[in-house]
């Protein structure tokens, strides 16, 4: 007989066992004191390992960002991170903010979870607008570079990113800041944690942002002109967390979190490229032109996520039994014009919802001689949808439905109220998913370590989708026969019951590393792991058709490395050999078919990575200390990977100028493209980073002086589209299965065809200049920050999409201003 289990059912029971363990544990009889290790000041100690232990003792890249280091070169968010990290960034993909750890990163536009993994205190957090958000209590930031999958699991393809917040302590401390800055940016954030009594503490955070944008906003009336800036930023949260030791081995921690960022950057679909339409029709003549310049009427993109957890830790005796259980509620609002002008022709409408409930347990013992042993495991259950009523609705304005007429935008303009509804497309994914995992570290002497690990997963996703087509026209719509009244069902393309599937990923992720330390503080190490990402599904389903609906593949990663790490005194280095054997990558396009935006989700077969990356830190006194490293890096993809990309066509001129004739072109979606052996994006070949902190001391305050220089060269920042590309590639590879794509078919008899394969969506080399200085007074209280980022006033792409125009959203350009604040 075959007795199947369901994934609640393995979620429960592993809430069960959780708390069996823990009563059980309690057990006086194996209640012992354990010994912390004693670390020199100058030892840094990480937990990428799920234990703590000194940074140069665990085989694997791990970057750790010092809390000083974070607000005197600018750092504010996990995006921020990329200046001082090597082989790190942080790029969009419309308004999902999206990692890149050693090019392997994801491109997949909309409610897709991100192929690094970020948690928070311990928590996954399955939203990727997480990253931008203000840091007000950081204990520690740790970027573990590589595949997770033993240790962190699913969606760690590339690496992990470990933020942890401050504890209560046995005294009261705290932070609490203010700053301005250019652009009207007002910021405050602080933090204050200490005891209730002797055995329960308190935390509590919270921050506040609020700007009125960098981007300039188009006058309405006057072509060329602008009106202000737009595109203002909006943050808010608070993060509250209350410590019990409920005996000398057990402690609980609750916590509860509220993030709100209003964030339309990612919104806004100002075509600056390759424009399609005329710049003479009322609405479009005021359209801007360039970079950093933005039209519309609808832009919002509104992020809300409740969160709360419990984190119960028992000292065993043996080890450390811990569990994690949370509970996370977001909401995503978003309001677009997908042709970003001021015409009243469109817009879209939607707010997706994820809840998320998520258990995480594991039993560090070590009580085992010569051995450190990790056992444990997790579930998740996640669902998406819609918020009903707001299911991804398309709205028409009188410029788009018959009979067609409307005012001129420069003189009046249409409210949102009076658009017809269009079409909305509901859409419905739940994913269950389970682990359990061990992994085993045998110190053979005092210097030479084996690790050996492994991980079982299995994720279900269920999903399905509906779509109605309502009728906007002025005096109904004639079907089979019958009128429509405005706002009647005309069609219904594909429905729940019609478009329901089911789908399993399985993968067991090893990993297996050995460490030999060739002198004090200083080891050797090569290392093998593992990672991988569950398959998806399109949350639109291409071409309204559920026969075409199918999802793409699990990818996944194996990753050798080398490397050489010390620390313990004053300097610190890391060097680095990787070599990364990637299949199956998760790639995605996004079409506009009428006014729908729709992400096409695809694989590509393989992938090659690898490189070099070096690290080094120097406390050359005690006042003065320099950062640097940098990362080389070679990502292409692999043979055989034909991408559904956006090419252009010499034959179809634009409308708006631009140095380069390929820019100008009438752009050609949905075409066939050979990218084989092609840079991967966001894998600069080069990129690193140089940074000093020099001190002035005045009793224990003074003068400090921080500077960061961030360089990259060249990369592609979103879409790996080229220019050129194969319109007839499906007739001829049905005809001859092993044709290939010809990129050169757009192109061809033109004097542009030596570009058919170069990849357009492409940001230049620049360098980025972060700098700050900071008074303290003598008792270390109080302190004044006057600081500048991006001082070398470079426009850099955060986004980078051909469709049926070119979009290129970008980041801020120089900014500057004063932050006081108090800390005891």
């Amino acid at each position: 007989m075959t007795y199947q289990i369901s994934n609640r059912t393995r979620g429960w029971a592993l809430l069960a066992g959780t708390g069996l363990a823990l009563c059980f544990a309690a057990n006086p009889a194996f209640a012992q004191a354990s010994a912390d290790a004693s670390v020199d000041s100058n030892t840094i100690i990480v937990t990428a390992q799920r234990r703590s232990e000194a940074l140069e003792d665990v085989p694997m890249s791990v970057a750790v960002i010092p809390q000083e280091t974070l607000s005197s070169v600018g750092v504010n968010s996990v995006r921020d991170l990329a200046n001082v990290t090597t082989g790190f960034q942080v790029n969009n993909s419309g308004s999902y903010p999206q990692p890149a750890i050693r090019g392997v990163t994801t491109t997949n536009a909309g409610a897709y979870e991100n192929n690094v993994a970020l948690f928070v205190d311990g928590l996954y957090q399955t939203t990727p607008q997480i990253l931008n958000m203000d840091l007000p209590n950081v204990q520690s930031i740790q970027i573990l570079k590589g595949p997770q999958g033993t240790l962190y699991g699913r969606n760690a393809t590339g690496g992990a990113i470990l933020i942890d917040t401050i504890d209560p302590g046995r005294d009261w401390a705290g932070n609490i800041e203010a700053g301005y800055g250019r652009f009207d940016d007002k910021r405050a954030r602080g933090y204050v944690a200490g005891p209730l009594s002797d055995r329960i503490g308190v935390s509590l955070a919270g921050t506040f942002r609020k700007t009125d944008g960098y981007y300039k906003k188009a006058s309405r009336t006057t072509p060329g002109q602008f009106d202000g800036r737009t595109l203002g930023l909006e943050q808010e949260s608070v993060r509250a967390k209350v410590k019990a030791e409920l005996t000398d081995s057990f402690t609980a921690t609750a916590g509860y979190n509220f993030t709100r960022a209003n964030d339309p950057r990612g919104v806004f679909f100002t075509p600056i490229e390759n424009v399609a339409n005329s710049y003479t029709v009322p609405g479009r003549n005021t359209r801007p032109r360039g970079l950093g310049e933005v039209a519309g009427d609808a832009i919002v993109l509104d992020f809300k996520q409740h969160e709360g957890y419990l984190n119960l830790s028992l000292d065993t005796g043996i080890g450390t039994l811990r569990s994690i259980t949370g509970y996370t509620a977001g909401n995503n609002e978003t309001i677009y014009d997908s042709n970003g002008n001021y015409v009243p022709d469109l817009y879209i409408d939607s707010v997706v919802r994820d809840r998320t409930w998520q258990e995480s347990v594991d039993y560090n013992i070590n009580a085992i001689k010569n051995v450190d042993l990790i056992v444990g495991g997790n579930y998740y259950n996640i669902k998406t949808d819609y918020q009903p009523g707001r299911d991804n609705v398309v709205y028409l304005g009188p410029a788009s439905y018959a009979p067609f007429t409307y005012p001129d935008p420069a003189t009046t303009i249409v409210p949102l109220s009076d658009y017809r509804k269009s079409s909305h497309s509901g859409f419905f994914r739940t994913k269950k998913a389970w682990a359990v995992f061990a992994d085993v570290t045998f110190h053979a002497t005092d210097k030479l370590s084996i690790n050996l690990g492994g991980r079982y997963s299995s994720e279900t996703q269920d999903v399905s989708a509906v779509k109605d087509n309502y009728c906007t026209t002025t005096g109904g719509c004639l079907v089979g026969g019958a009128i429509v009244p405005i706002g009647g069902i005309t069609s219904t393309p594909y429905t729940i019951a019609t478009t329901a599937r089911s789908s399993t990923y399985n993968k067991f992720t090893p990993r297996a590393s050995i460490r030999y330390e060739i002198a004090p503080h200083t080891n050797i190490y090569a290392s093998y792991s593992q990672g991988f990402r569950g398959g998806e599904w399109n949350s639109t389903l291409p071409n309204d058709n559920p026969a075409l609906w199918r999802d793409a593949k699990q990818e996944t990663i194996n990753a050798y490395e080398i490397g050489l790490k010390s620390g313990g005194g004053r300097f610190h280095y890391d060097l680095s050999g990787f070599y990364y054997d990637y299949k199956n990558l998760q790639v995605s396009s996004v079409t506009f078919i009428g006014a729908l935006t729709v992400v096409t989700l695809q694989n590509a077969p393989k992938a090659k990575i690898y490189g070099a990356e070096a690290n080094f830190d120097y406390d050359i006194t005690d006042n003065f200390k320099i950062r640097m490293g940098g990362t080389w890096l070679h990502a292409r993809y692999g043979d055989g990977f034909i991408y559904t990309g956006t090419g252009v066509n010499p034959n179809q001129v634009g409308f708006n100028t631009n140095s380069n004739p390929l820019k100008t072109f009438i752009n050609v979606a949905s075409v066939a493209q050979d990218l084989s052996g092609l840079q991967m994006p966001r894998a600069p070949d080069f990129s690193g980073f140089v940074g000093f902190d020099f001190n002035i001391p005045n009793k224990d305050g003074g003068l400090r002086f921080a500077a960061n220089l961030k360089y990259t060269t060249s990369y592609v920042v979103t879409d790996p589209s080229v220019w050129g590309g194969d319109p007839n590639y499906v007739a001829k590879h049905t005809a001859n299965p092993s044709y290939t794509p010809d990129n050169t078919a757009l192109l061809a008899g033109t004097p542009y065809v030596s570009f058919a394969s170069k990849e357009r969506a492409r940001q230049a080399a620049y360098a980025l200049v972060n700098a700050s200085v900071t008074w303290t007074d003598p008792t270390n209280h109080y302190y004044v920050r006057a600081w500048g980022n991006n001082l070398t006033n470079i426009t850099v792409k955060t986004h980078y999409r051909p469709s049926a125009s070119t979009y290129i959203p970008v980041g801020e350009p120089v900014t500057y201003g004063g932050t006081v604040g108090f800390k005891f």
